[in-house]
């Protein structure tokens, strides 16, 4: 698990999450390209978008998994030089990458895993099996530093679940057990393209009052085109391709007694698109 802090002077960002594309499975086919360079093309035209790579970018078909090699319409070089092809444009946007159980085929055989290699072409972080992200925003443009309000985000690729909506959720959910006090968790694998708001309670040690904390739970979809597909075959549900955006912003409330400023409070706000 790797932790990261990033700071803004932007007081709101645009994260895009992008995972299960299975760049080299059949069913990445024309419709899913054009759909993530719809995407891409948004992110590279808006100055306060960031994206993480969530996992499954290759398709990594093993004899032994459950696509066949002889299935894919490119091996593994081709997937990764078609995938930094595609991301080259953006790649100065992409915070890092994890792993997902596709990529993790090749890590168990070979103890080496290919997104070490598409991160290492595209310029940026390798996070392994999960990231947590520190997004300051409202930082002074001098240093970049003091951040008016920081969103913290749990990232990670997942494994299980179900074939229902609800059993899809529950999976993202249980990030939540793992770090409890995050404003953003975000999980992949299952293709669904879905977000849950949830809230917590968590104690003020100094004051002795209860504060809310909003959660967001998020899965981050994929680009798998369901006829001929893996999902076709299994008698899946069929699921909308596509990403999450999700717009972290802060806003000032200003307090004001005699005219004059007494407080200026900084909220936190999240709102995802699917």
């Amino acid at each position: 698990m790797k932790i990261k802090r990033i700071n803004y002077t932007y007081r709101d960002l645009y994260l895009i999450p992008i995972g299960d594309c299975h760049i080299g499975d059949k069913a990445f086919n024309k419709e899913s390209e054009n759909k993530l360079k719809g995407y891409i093309n948004w992110i590279k035209n808006t100055p306060n978008s960031r994206v993480i790579l969530m996992g499954d970018i290759l398709n990594c078909a093993t004899r032994v998994s459950k696509t066949s090699p002889f299935e894919q319409n490119m091996d593994l070089k081709e997937q990764i030089e078609y995938a930094y092809k595609l991301f080259s444009p953006i790649k100065e946007k992409i915070v890092g990458a994890i792993d997902g159980n596709h990529e993790l085929r090749l890590a168990d055989y070979t103890g080496y895993s290919p997104t070490i290699t598409l991160c290492e072409k595209l310029g940026t972080q390798y996070f392994g099996d999960s990231a947590i992200l520190l997004f300051g925003l409202g930082c002074r443009k001098k240093n970049n530093q003091s951040p008016r309000a920081t969103f913290c985000g749990y990232f990670h690729h997942t494994s299980g679940g179900g074939s229902t909506i609800g059993s899809k959720m529950n999976v993202a959910d249980k990030l939540r057990s793992i770090v409890c006090n995050c404003d953003l968790y975000c999980g992949s694998h299952n293709h669904l393209l879905g977000c849950v708001h949830s809230m917590i309670y968590k104690v003020n040690e100094q004051t002795s009052y209860l504060e809310e904390l909003r959660q967001m739970i998020v899965d981050c979809g994929g680009y798998l085109n369901y006829s001929n597909s893996y999902a076709e075959a299994k008698m899946l549900q069929p699921l909308r391709i596509g990403s999450p955006r999700i717009h972290l912003f802060i806003k000032s409330i200003k307090k004001r007694a005699n005219r004059k400023v007494i407080l200026d409070i900084i909220k936190k706000d999240i709102h995802v698109s699917v």
